[in-house]
């Protein structure tokens, strides 16, 4: 039985792993963040409900007039196109942190999942640009459960 990709990258104790010859991350990271991104939630699954964190270590995010260190964008809740100022602390130098998560029900309860059973992402760089293949962590591999653009920058 192959294992699961959480168990891949728990052994390997790293946020990237070799995955059928292509890298598979568990989390993304940009050292220094742009100011600046536009996250796009292409397509996703329908069930279990899919969507993307972003988090920004040294500095805080702005989506709206609200700011975090950390922002969930559902694909069933957040607009087409998401516009995210990044903020840094005087002195510091921003991480981007970048991560797939799904949410479901347990007991009646509603649970954001991340980092479980099949979860990983595809991630391929074309300049300024990110396009995201994410696989949620129920059931088989499936990097077309949710596939999103991210564009790094201040849009113009």
């Amino acid at each position: 039985m192959t294992k699961a990709l959480s168990e891949v990258f728990m052994s390997a104790s790293a946020p990237r792993i070799d995955w059928e010859g292509e890298p598979a991350y568990a989390i993304y990271e940009v050292t220094p963040a742009p100011d600046g991104l536009t996250v796009e939630l292409l397509n996703a699954a329908v069930r279990p409900v899919q969507g993307l964190t972003v988090k920004a270590t040294g500095g805080a995010l702005e989506v709206n007039g609200v700011e975090a260190s950390e922002m969930l964008l559902w694909h069933d809740t957040a607009p087409e196109k998401v516009v995210v100022r990044v903020k840094p602390e005087p002195g510091k130098t921003v991480t981007l942190k970048i991560w797939n998560i799904w949410r479901g029900t347990l007991g009646g309860v509603g649970v954001t999942q991340a980092w479980l059973g099949n979860a990983g992402m595809r991630v391929h760089r074309e300049g300024k640009e990110l396009f995201l293949r994410c696989s949620d962590g129920e059931g088989p591999i499936d990097f077309g459960d949710l596939e999103a653009r991210v564009v790094m920058g201040q849009p113009g």
